[in-house]
Order: C-alpha cells, then structure tokens, then sequence
C-alpha cells in the first residue's frame, strides 16, 4: 500500500454542475480540471453558468474533502464513528465560518465561498462570448487556485489562533489588519 502522503498526492475526486453538462475533477494536489459536454457552453448566459459553476462547486469540494478524510481515517486505524467526531473541533467549526475569496487574473471570474461550502460565482458582462469553453475553464481555474491561496493564508492564522504553531501574537494581529 502507498504511504499515507502519496495516497493524498494520488487521489482524484469529479463532480458534476447541477444540470450535468460542466464536469470537474479534482487531484489531492488541488489541481482543477473543468470540462464543459460537447455543444453546452454556448448555451449559457454568464448568470445561468453561475448558478451550474457554484453547485458543481459545492459538490466537487465535499467529495475532495471526504475522501481526504477516508483517507486519513484508514491511515490512522479510526472506525468511521471515531473519525466523525474527532473532526468536530473548535478549530473544524471555526473553519466552516471563514469566507475565502478569489478572482482570475483579468477579475473576469470571481468566487466567494463560506467554509468552501456555500460558494458563490460571479462572471463579468461578455466573458462567456469572448472566450472559448477551453479558455473559460482556464480562468475558472485561476480563480480556484486564487480561493485557495486566500484559504491557505486564513487557515494558517486560524491554526495560530488554536494550536501553538509559533507564529506570534503580534503577527497574527498585522496581518489580520491588512
């Protein structure tokens, strides 16, 4: 069997939008893949794919999140009982709580999300016709990545707050402040 860290390297998770015709997959890296079926992509207006780009969202992160926590679970020998309440900790409640944000680089797509949970997208006005199926994946995935860099940065503080990981008190505060 892999070790327990090439297990997470290794996992794939998909998802699919709520009308079934955007399809995503997800590495244990965090590297996201989105795919549009054959002919779908002209068919949206930027509001419609917000609403398809949010639910495939929302559904891809879950399965990411549970088999990750699979995972983990098997490796540490936790019946699934053991497992489900070692998760529910101050730490895991407060984290449900953090809004993370992120944008592609020309802020053409942007996404807002509560606990990566309750996600929320946002298309600029005339994306969709300026850019291609392949393209606009593309920016949605820069704008993944972005959310998950904003997480990164919260989750670390929220660490700091909740377990000693020696990031002081007074740098915690700074960067809160910025």
């Amino acid at each position: 069997m892999n070790d327990f860290g090439q297990q997470f390297r290794e996992m794939v998770v998909s998802g699919s939008s709520p009308d079934g015709n955007v399809q995503a997959t997800v590495t244990g890296e965090r590297i996201l893949r989105v795919v549009f079926r054959a002919g779908s992509y002209e068919w949206y207006g930027e509001a419609a794919l917000e609403r398809q780009l949010a639910g495939l969202a929302a559904t891809t992160w879950v399965a990411w999140v549970r088999e990750r926590r699979e995972i983990s679970r098997r490796a540490s020998g936790l019946s699934r009982e053991e497992a489900r309440k070692s998760n529910s900790s101050e730490y895991e409640e407060a984290a449900r709580m953090i809004e993370f944000v992120g944008a592609s680089f020309d802020q053409s797509v942007q996404i807002r999300t509560t606990g990566m949970t309750h996600w929320d997208v946002r298309i600029a006005g005339g994306t969709l016709r300026r850019v291609d199926a392949r393209g606009f994946a593309e920016i949605v995935r820069e704008a993944f990545e972005d959310v998950l860099r904003d997480r990164e940065s919260k989750l670390i503080l929220l660490k700091a707050d909740h377990f000693d990981i020696g990031i002081p008190q007074s740098w915690r505060d700074r960067t809160r402040d910025m």
